[in-house]
């Protein structure tokens, strides 16, 4: 299963507040995340590494991408 996130979980992350990413949904300026629970957003890899494009963000790389060097 795909690791999910709240809203004040990506804006932890982002290092930005909380309404700046409410602010960008209201608005329309990044599509909302297509998950909803309970009327709250629920956010995806996909959809955090897109609000860090929009903010100009860079996300640190991941680990289980890396694979050993070959020959």
């Amino acid at each position: 299963m795909e690791q999910t996130m709240s809203l004040k979980d990506v804006a932890r992350l982002l290092g930005i507040k909380a309404y700046r990413l409410q602010y960008v949904f209201v608005h329309g300026v990044v599509p909302e995340p297509s998950l909803r629970i309970s009327g709250r957003r629920i956010f995806t890899p996909a959809d955090v590494r897109r609000l860090a494009e929009h903010f100009k963000i860079k996300l640190p790389e991941t680990e289980a991408v890396t694979e050993p060097a070959g020959p």
